[in-house]
């Protein structure tokens, strides 16, 4: 049983290697995969890359992991897929935030330590639904600010 643990640990660093750090820009120490290179297929490359980011997060729900650690998981996948569309900027974010790496980091966590594990993306979790919120919030009095400005400038 270890060994088939480990032929499968195996082959999720193998796939996240390939995808997130796979390949070195000559001269420098910056390295990429996979991911980013699909990302540059307009429209859809970032969302390909996603799906198949997938992959971790249904590996940590066959080891039955906490929702947190699954949420943790998705938050790195769709951080990737989201801000990886935006042109140019998305691309070298791509290259640096390597979520299939993160992920697979996860699951080797989850598999040594998973009460840390679990504590440590619950707070991640957390703290991400508390900046997204704020975030919202923020804009929303923006926005209004906005219009109270504009309607006082028109009437």
């Amino acid at each position: 049983m270890t060994n088939n643990v480990e032929i499968q640990t195996s082959s999720h660093h193998k796939l996240a290697r390939w995808l997130d750090d796979r390949f070195t820009i000559p001269g420098t120490n910056i390295r990429f995969g996979l991911d980013p290179i699909i990302g540059l297929v307009p429209g859809v490359g970032d969302w390909i890359g996603g799906v198949i980011s997938l992959y971790f997060l249904f590996q940590a729900a066959k080891r039955k992991a906490r929702i947190s650690v699954m949420l943790r998981m998705l938050i790195n996948i769709l951080l990737d897929v989201i801000i990886g569309a935006l042109p140019v900027l998305g691309d070298i974010f791509d290259v640096g935030w390597k979520a299939n790496l993160r992920n697979v980091q996860l699951l080797d966590q989850l598999d040594r330590q998973p009460e840390e594990t679990e504590r440590q993306s619950a707070i991640i979790v957390w703290t991400f639904c508390l900046v997204a919120a704020g975030l919202v919030v923020g804009l929303l009095y923006l926005i209004g600010w906005l219009l109270v400005t504009l309607t006082g400038l028109l009437w």
